[in-house]
């Protein structure tokens, strides 16, 4: 699609000269001094402009006055309204600009400027809001009246509509306009150009306070960069994904305009007018178990990024073209199982990854395939499965799924009944890998499960929903505090950081109870009554022991308010023989580290300290993490990764604390190897001086360092030596410092190796060549030329061959160009 000769946009950006000019002069990254601008775009982000006409107050019948109102509508489609409707308020007259007066570069997101396309038809925007206004309806008129106004709240806060907005006097949408909202997006990076933060904003001599304001575009475009080529106009369709989208709609299974998130609160379910197929012969309800284009995407997933990221690795891309994807190694899902502690939405989740990519959601319960009559479990199973494979492509979400299939000790312990159900569920697993029926169970631990389904092979994906993470809980007690009134600074980081642990629905009930309180005062809500909230509800889930724990154990010390089991895996499933190449490096660490705790008591003898602290140094991306780790498992001890988010925080004092929470928890899950990753951006050498939280961490550190325990092995990793702060380098903890290089020969087919791994190889590669053409590249930059290759050869329709490597190598520059240590 060609760009508009023709744009209107409600802002006027200042020029890149003007805007470079100031942001030379002003230090807004933690990169401080380090701090260099790489790249400036100016970005037009598409919104709707959606007039809307209603009569406000008690209906129409009563005189009320007929109101219009203006509203912007997220015009990727990508649930972003919520930010968007912001700008509507403040937008005056539009401006209509001339495309051409702008350097859109010669392809997607490659120029200075980047137009975004819309996602759907102006009849689609203009759709929405009737839309939602009668599920609103049906709900009122099902007399479910609680739901019907949490769901106007919820309707006025995200679309930016009045709170004398009243669905009831709703008469149409009288206008759609195309609009751009302009922002400049500038990315920053450090000194050693391994990391980059974006930076949103629309006038550069802004306060910090308007940037936060615009941050959420910078946060959309950085948690996928791709962003800008596949929303920009005249796409490439060399990422797979697209293509693959592409494909489904020339063979007309195009369900939905896009994959992205839903983009409302749920309505009533199930429609009969809808579709729904009901089985012949199967007396189930179709039209109560499955649950048409589900309106919940992960855009509604507040926080727990790396649960989603992980979902979308496994599942979400390997979904789209599964024969694709598991020809060439880049992952094929057969089932997932969802674990963790209850009340953490492992329902939620399982709808939201439905949504994510077009099924339809069935969902069952326990409820719905007991029954006491012998031999109706297992029809209702094969009934269920009827009804998935009708519907496909489709979801069959199966919850507690331990209780329909839980471990018995024998068969012995099964009655007939339940025997036949369990022998009916893993026939149907077996025979749904032929049906685009995607299978995921929920359970809180995964060995409550029956071991005959566990290892049916349905299940080869266990995803831990893990209590919500901190963005999470800010996120959920936002969404229980809208439409209700509350203080205009009221400040929710003590409330999360006091629910640390929590269950979701832990978080519902202390907003419910904050506001039952507020109420009695005759107050807004504020953080006061959400910790009073807090502090007479205890967690549902206290002392939460996951399966890992079950099987592993780790050790949570009363006194550590971090949580040990995201810090603490006690498996670290790779030792040195998982590591390619690096022969000097390992038999270094097999001398100084593995062979003194081997047998302490002979070099004891020998007046040989025993060591238990090293420092890695080196390159970035050559694998410091991934040598940690290896040591962990060459020594059969546990590994304890931490980084520096992990560690600071803004409240005066809580770095240190959580630098002794860390040292209990590694003397509590001894003997292990304590993993300090980037010690030096906790502890780093400041020229100018440290503040007071600073240096408590850094005396803490010290003090740690001095009194650990000669079974946990302290493994700090750096780029650069001298980036540590003196202090540290001097504590006597760190004696043995040993360099991390770029991999060598060996190691670097070892980990082509690794990374071609399963995928359609030609017979004759020439990997002397290959590895010869990487000389000097890190073991990231080889992972990111083994994936192009794949893609590359993916798209010919060929086996990886050497020139595909080649091609891969010229189109990937090494990230150590320039490196020097």
């Amino acid at each position: 699609m060609s760009l508009p000769p023709y744009i209107y946009v409600d802002h006027r950006l200042p020029d890149a000269e003007n805007v470079r000019d100031v942001l030379e002069d002003r230090t807004l990254t933690p990169f401080d001094e380090a701090e260099r601008l790489e790249r400036l775009h100016r970005v037009f982000y598409p919104v709707f402009r959606v007039t809307v006409r209603y009569e406000s107050g008690e209906g129409r019948w009563f005189g009320s006055e007929e109101r219009e109102d203006t509203v912007f509508l997220d015009g990727l489609w990508a649930d972003n309204d919520e930010h968007v409707s912001r700008y509507a308020e403040e937008a005056g007259r539009l401006l209509n600009v001339a495309t051409g007066d702008y350097d859109f570069g010669d392809g997607p997101g490659l120029g200075p400027s980047v137009l975004l396309q819309f996602q759907v038809d102006n009849d689609t925007a203009g759709d929405l809001i009737p839309e939602r206004v009668a599920d609103w309806a049906r709900q009122r008129d099902a007399g479910r009246g609680d739901q019907a106004d949490v769901f106007l709240r919820k309707l006025r806060e995200k679309y930016g509509l009045p709170g004398e907005f009243d669905p009831g006097g709703f008469d149409e949408v009288t206008e759609v306009t195309r609009v751009y909202l302009p922002f400049w997006l500038a990315e920053y990076r450090g000194e050693t150009a391994d990391h980059a933060i974006m930076l949103a904003f629309r006038e550069p001599d802004a306060s910090e306070r308007e940037f936060e304001r615009h941050g959420w575009l910078s946060e959309f475009i950085a948690d996928d960069p791709t962003r800008l080529a596949e929303y920009g106009y005249d796409l490439s369709l060399d990422r797979v994904q697209k293509q693959l989208s592409e494909d489904r709609s020339n063979d007309g299974q195009d369900r939905t305009p896009d994959r992205s998130p839903d983009r409302s609160f749920g309505g009533d379910g199930a429609d009969g007018e809808d579709g729904i197929v009901q089985p012949d012969g199967v007396e189930m309800d179709a039209e109560s178990l499955v649950t048409r284009q589900v309106e919940r995407g992960f855009g509604d997933v507040g926080g727990m990024d790396d649960l989603k990221e992980r979902l979308r690795h496994k599942v979400v891309r390997p979904l789209e073209d599964p024969a694709a994807f598991e020809e060439y190694g880049i992952g094929v899902v057969n089932g997932v199982l969802l674990h963790g502690p209850p009340g953490c939405g492992k329902t939620y989740i399982a709808e939201a990854l439905a949504g994510e990519v077009g099924h339809d959601f069935v969902e069952i319960s326990p409820a719905d395939l007991t029954s006491k009559y012998m031999g109706e479990p297992a029809q209702k199973v094969q009934e269920l499965f009827e009804i998935a494979r009708a519907n496909q492509p489709c979801l069959l979400f199966i919850d507690e799924i331990d209780a329909i299939a839980g471990t018995r000790d024998g068969d012995a312990n099964m009655n007939s009944s339940e025997q036949q159900m369990v022998n009916q569920l893993l026939t149907e697993l077996e025979d749904a890998s032929d049906d685009d029926v995607v299978v995921m169970g929920a359970t809180n631990l995964v060995d409550d499960v029956d071991g005959a389904i566990r290892r049916s092979g349905r299940f080869d994906e266990r995803v831990e929903v893990p209590p919500p993470d901190t963005d999470a809980r800010r996120e959920i007690v936002e969404v229980h505090l809208a439409g209700r009134p509350t203080a205009e600074a009221i400040d929710l980081e003590s409330v999360v950081e006091k629910t640390a642990g929590y269950a979701a629905s832990d978080l519902e009930l202390i907003a419910e109870n904050a506001a039952r309180k507020a109420l009695r005062a005759g107050e807004d809500i504020d953080e006061s009554h959400l910790l009073a909230a807090a502090e007479e509800l205890d967690s549902s889930i206290p002392d939460w022991s996951g399966p890992e724990d079950a099987e592993d154990h780790v050790e949570q010390p009363d006194s550590a308010d971090l949580n040990a089991r995201s810090l603490v895996d006690p498996d670290p499933g790779i030792d040195f023989d998982d590591v390619g190449g690096m022969a000097d490096l390992k038999a270094r660490l097999e001398e100084t580290v593995i062979e003194p705790l081997d047998d302490p008591d002979r070099f004891e003898d020998y007046g040989l300290d025993v060591l238990n602290g090293l420092l890695l140094h080196g390159p970035p991306g050559c694998g410091k993490t991934y040598m940690a780790t290896a040591l962990a498992g060459e020594l059969g001890h546990s590994f304890l990764d931490v980084t520096p988010a992990d560690l600071t925080s803004k409240w005066m004092g809580k770095p240190a604390q959580n630098v002794a929470d860390l040292f209990a928890i590694a003397e509590a899950n001894a003997p292990c190897v304590l993993f300090v990753d980037e010690i030096d951006a906790i502890a780093g050498n400041r020229t100018g001086g440290m503040n007071t939280s600073e240096q408590q961490m850094v005396n803490q550190l010290l003090a740690e360092l001095e009194d650990v325990g000669e079974d946990v092995v302290v493994v700090g990793a750096t780029n650069l030596l001298e980036d540590i702060d003196g202090a540290i380098r001097r504590s006597g903890r760190f004696d043995e410092r040993i360099e991390v290089p770029p991999p060598d020969d060996d190691a670097r087919r070892e980990i082509l190796g690794v990374h071609l791994r399963d995928r359609p190889l030609a017979d004759d590669l020439d990997w002397a060549t290959v590895v010869e053409r990487t000389e000097g590249y890190a073991a990231s930059d080889l992972e990111l030329v083994a994936e192009n290759a794949a893609r590359t050869a993916m798209r010919a329709d060929a086996h990886i061959d050497t020139d595909h490597l080649i091609r891969a190598v010229e189109r990937t520059t090494s990230s150590l160009d320039g490196w020097t240590n």
